[in-house]
């Protein structure tokens, strides 16, 4: 699972061609203005609708990470691929609003065969794309320049190693070489076609058997067309995982661990800014108020079987009533306790390749 920081996103779309319409110009006004008097009133005022919108193309994985419940099969959800049908109705009903639709959530978005279709029909509406990737779909010059033609504005490559041995003790059944001759395929389908786009994200998260490469992985993606990498910090579910997964390092890790015992550092909030400015459609169309949401238990309606439409989801009596729970007891919430909404974002730090900035 990939959480962007919103600041990120911010700065992200500024460098891109977003069509700033007085359509979206009002919505962030009204959504911002209300997430304000929100949390200065502790009341549930919701204008306008989200900023940003995940919709899942797929729940279904190539990949065995141990900790992903698309991948270590622990996913209670019915498995399915996103009908384009469906998501054209989406957009249609929202997308004059949003400034970014992100591809993806659980499963690896190119095993639907219809995300450029997706990513095509978004850019029509002058809407920023992203979708994130395990890298092994892309696998001829084809397929490279299909995607830069697609107008896909972000695509993050998960790349958790800067070897085979160390990449697959997380990224199980994956092939580290075929990620790298990916990421080289899009450099150089960018080049033929003089396209700045898609901007290319490594994202790494840092295990207790990988925490040793990080400088490698610095110099590994300054050979190829690499905008940014991301150190992430280790989500974990279990002490047995904790064990196995998490780095040495304090400052490496969102827990504080003692080796027997796990627990999110600071403290969580009754506050959480992303059911205002994000939201989460399911491949099946069930709405879950954010990616951590894996298997839709907190769903406020589908939006595909004319249940409800999504700016009636978006305001309607669950969807509220969860705002409501997470304003007054964040912690009765069981996936809110393993967030790290209004702590530090889970980033160790960003570098900014071609520049000198490095975020910490």
């Amino acid at each position: 699972m990939n959480v962007v920081p919103i600041k990120s996103i911010i700065k992200s779309l500024l460098i891109i061609n977003l069509r700033l319409t007085p359509k979206r110009i009002a919505n962030m006004i009204k959504i911002f203005t209300s997430m304000l008097f929100s949390r200065l009133t502790r009341r549930q005022i919701v204008w306008g609708y989200p900023l940003f919108l995940m919709v899942e193309p797929t729940n279904i994985c190539n990949l065995k990470c141990p900790m992903c419940p698309s991948g270590n099969g622990e996913m209670s959800r019915a498995l399915g691929k996103l009908n384009f049908e469906n998501y054209k109705r989406l957009l249609d009903d929202v997308g004059d609003r949003v400034l970014q639709v992100q591809l993806w959530n659980q499963g690896e978005p190119l095993i639907n065969k219809s995300l450029l279709d997706f990513v095509r029909y978004a850019k029509g509406k002058g809407i920023v794309t992203q979708t994130s990737t395990n890298g092994h779909y892309i696998r001829t010059e084809e397929a490279a320049e299909e995607i830069v033609l697609s107008g896909l504005d972000f695509l993050i490559f998960s790349m958790d190693g800067t070897n085979q041995e160390t990449y697959e003790k997380y990224r199980v059944g994956g092939n580290y070489q075929l990620v790298l001759d990916t990421l080289e395929r899009i450099g150089r389908a960018k080049k033929r076609l003089v396209s700045k786009t898609p901007l290319v994200e490594l994202q790494f998260i840092v295990f207790k058997h990988n925490q040793q490469e990080m400088d490698d992985l610095i110099q590994i993606a300054g050979q190829f067309d690499v905008n940014r990498i991301s150190f992430k910090t280790a989500q974990v579910y279990s002490n047995d995982q904790a064990n196995v997964f998490l780095p040495e390092r304090d400052d490496h890790k969102r827990y504080d661990y003692d080796g027997q015992n796990y627990e999110m550092k600071g403290e969580i909030k009754n506050w959480c800014k992303r059911l205002w400015l994000n939201s989460t459609v399911n491949w099946n169309g069930s709405v879950s108020p954010c990616c951590f949401d894996k298997d839709a238990e907190h769903a406020f309606a589908n939006v595909f079987t004319n249940q409800s439409s999504f700016p009636e989801t978006w305001k309607n009596e669950k969807s509220m009533a969860f705002r409501s729970q997470v304003m007054k007891d964040r912690r009765s919430i069981e996936m809110c306790n393993n967030c790290t909404e209004g702590l530090e974002e889970p980033y160790i730090k960003i570098v900014e390749l071609g520049s000198s900035k490095t975020h910490t």
